[in-house]
């Protein structure tokens, strides 16, 4: 009896399951490279956080760290591979009986940046009647700018109409400005952006503003400080042409040899990043 009670005992508390620490160290890593703006060091840990679970064959592990590993291919430009790593977990997942609509929205951007509309709109009309907000709202955002790159300005305004005050203030900001011409409101979503640390999309709100201001040497001000943005971030054909609008808008010698030092630092880091 006594034996039978000091077991008892014992068990009364469940074991917590073992952690992987290998995996723990990987997500860890990506996690800190991410954080810091080196999305191509998370997009190594990730993949190999990815690798470690698919070892331990543990679904929610994979969904996780394929989910990051996606982010951080498109952080560091690299649309293709974002897609080709989420339409990969999308299938994988989906043998197993697992939905993970985070993965269409990923899907859905990515297409978006390889300026395939017609795709990426299906994709994110999908989502818009995700039960989380902040997926549903991310996919009219999306489909806000779909609507402005071709010219739809009914799609444009169901898009901003759709998205709901749980919607992220920038997103909203920005496709404000874009129905209105305004760059005020631009400007505003910058800074909502640089609040955010979303330096991304600052970028491409101060482009943005340069494109609705009339003032050719402000115009060119905001290009030259969204393509140095643009290319500190890694975001070499952004940076290229707005920095190339920069230089041809600038109406003053100084301004205008800052965009030519600054097109010529991102040839220069563009040619040491290919050897």
């Amino acid at each position: 009896m006594l034996v039978l009670l000091l077991l008892a005992g014992c068990s009364s508390t469940p074991k917590s399951k073992p952690q992987d620490a290998t995996l723990s160290r990987l997500d860890h890593a990506g996690d800190t490279a991410f954080d810091l703006e080196q999305p191509d060091q998370a997009v190594t840990q990730y993949r190999a956080a990815l690798a470690r679970a698919r070892t331990a064959d543990d679904a929610a592990a994979i969904a996780d760290a394929g989910f990051n590993l996606a982010t951080a291919e498109l952080r560091a430009g690299r649309p293709r591979d974002a897609l080709r790593t989420a339409q990969d977990l999308t299938q994988g997942l989906g043998r197993r009986g697992i939905v993970d609509p985070d993965f269409e929205l990923i899907s859905a951007t990515a297409l978006f940046r390889l300026d395939n509309f017609p795709a990426a709109a299906r994709a994110a009309n999908g989502l818009t009647g995700a039960k989380t907000p902040a997926l549903s709202n991310a996919a009219w955002f999306l489909l806000g700018l779909i609507a402005d790159q071709r010219h739809d300005r009914r799609g444009l305004e169901k898009a901003i109409a759709s998205m709901t005050s749980a919607a992220d203030p920038g997103d909203l900001a920005e496709l404000q400005a874009r129905l209105a011409h305004s760059a005020p409101l631009a400007l505003h979503a910058a800074d909502l952006r640089r609040n955010q640390l979303d330096y991304r999309g600052m970028a491409r709100a101060l482009a943005l503003a340069a494109q609705f201001t009339p003032s050719a040497p402000d115009a060119a001000d905001l290009y030259l400080r969204a393509g140095r943005s643009a290319a500190a971030q890694g975001n070499a054909a952004d940076a290229r042409a707005w920095l190339g609008s920069a230089r041809v808008l600038a109406p003053d010698t100084a301004l205008r040899t800052d965009a030519e030092h600054a097109l010529h630092d991102l040839s220069g880091r563009s040619a040491h990043g290919s050897n």
